[in-house]
C-alpha cells in the first residue's frame, strides 16, 4: 500500500477490505454445515448424515430445516410427489448426495432452524455463508440459486414465491442490475447466482448490485460479513465472491436487533441443484481492529453523501 495516505478514504477502504474479508484465513470454524450426504429423500432432514452442527441448538430429526414455500404435497407429513401446480411451489428433496432445492415447476425455499447470532460470531467479528450451485436448467436472469441472511423467524417462517411472492426472500429474480429491490424482499442481505451468468447481491433497500459475463451460471457463491454487534441499525460489512474470487465490497444494515435466519432460495421450471452449504466463523479478531474498520467505512459514507 506504499504511497497512500494512512488518513485517505482510499487507505480506509483497503483497511476495511484486508482486516475484515481474509475469506483464505486459516482457522476457519465451521457453525452449520450440510453435504447432503445422505439417502435419497423427500423428506430432507429425516436422516441427519452430512450436516456438522455446532450452532448450540439440538436439531431433531426432520426438524433442521423450515421449507416456508414448497409444493404441499411433497410437505410434511405426506412427502409426496410434486403436483403440476407452478402457484404453490415446486418440490424438494435429497437426490444423488445432493439438495435439489426445488424441482418440478414452482419455486421453493428453506431456512435453518437457529438463529446465527452466536457469541463465538461476535468473538471473532464475523462469520461467512457460502453454496455450491450444481445446476438448473434455464438461462435468464429470473432463475437460478440465493443465499438469505439476516431475517428474523417470523419473517423467513413467511417467505414465499422467490418471483412474485409478496414476501419473498430475496430480491434476485427477474429485477436487473441496478434497479431497485423489489419492496417484498425480506432478507436483510441476499446474494444469487442467475441464468444469465449474473452475480447479483442486494438488501431490503437500495438497488440490485452484480456483475455480469461470469464463466458459468453455476458456481461457488459466498460472502463474508463483519459485525460487531446485532443490533438494529448496526453498520455490517460485507464481500461476496464468485469460485473464491472476491467480486464486491459493501455495508449494509441490520434491519432488526438478534435477527440472523439463513436460508436459501431457488428458480428454475425444472431443477435447482445444490450443495456444500455452509455457515462459517473466521479465527478470532479484536474487536477494536473491526470497530476501527468500521467506523472508517462510516467515515466514508458520510464524506461521500
Amino acid at each position: 500500500m506504499r504511497g497512500l495516505n494512512p488518513h485517505s478514504t482510499l487507505f480506509a477502504i483497503l483497511l476495511f477490505n484486508v482486516i475484515c474479508f481474509d475469506s483464505t484465513a486459516d482457522g476457519a470454524t465451521i457453525l452449520f454445515s450440510d453435504s447432503f450426504d445422505r439417502p435419497d429423500n423427500r423428506d430432507i432432514d429425516a436422516v441427519t448424515t452430512g450436516i456438522t452442527n455446532n450452532t448450540g441448538t439440538t436439531f431433531g430429526a426432520s426438524a433442521v430445516y423450515t421449507s416456508p414455500w414448497v409444493d404441499p404435497a411433497t410437505d410434511a407429513p405426506d412427502f409426496g410427489a410434486p403436483d403440476a401446480i407452478a402457484a404453490n411451489g415446486g418440490g424438494q428433496q435429497i437426490n444423488d448426495n445432493e439438495l435439489q432445492l426445488k424441482y418440478g415447476v414452482g419455486t421453493a425455499n428453506l431456512f435453518v432452524n437457529h438463529n446465527f447470532t452466536n457469541a463465538s460470531i461476535l468473538s471473532a467479528g464475523g462469520f461467512s455463508v457460502s453454496l455450491d450451485v450444481l445446476g438448473y436448467n434455464e438461462s435468464g436472469g429470473g432463475q437460478g440459486a440465493a443465499i438469505a441472511v439476516g431475517m428474523s423467524q417470523s419473517e423467513a417462517a413467511g417467505a414465499a414465491d422467490a418471483l412474485s411472492g409478496a414476501t419473498r426472500m430475496t430480491g434476485a429474480f427477474g429485477t436487473t442490475i441496478g434497479n431497485a429491490v423489489p419492496t417484498q424482499s425480506i432478507a436483510d442481505f441476499w446474494l444469487a447466482i442467475r441464468g444469465n451468468s449474473s452475480l447479483v447481491w442486494g438488501g431490503d433497500t437500495g438497488n440490485i448490485l452484480g456483475v455480469t459475463g461470469l464463466a458459468a451460471k453455476t458456481g461457488t457463491i459466498s460472502a463474508t460479513f463483519s459485525v460487531t454487534d446485532f443490533n438494529a441499525g448496526s453498520l455490517v460489512g460485507y464481500e461476496v465472491f464468485y469460485n473464491g474470487v472476491s467480486q464486491g465490497v459493501g455495508t449494509f444494515l441490520w434491519s432488526g436487533t438478534n435477527e440472523n435466519y439463513i436460508g436459501l432460495d431457488g428458480r428454475d421450471n425444472t431443477v435447482v441443484r445444490v450443495d456444500n452449504f455452509s455457515v462459517t466463523i473466521p479465527e478470532p479478531t479484536t474487536a477494536g481492529m473491526i470497530a476501527f474498520a468500521i467506523a472508517c467505512v462510516v467515515s466514508w459514507r458520510r464524506r461521500m453523501s
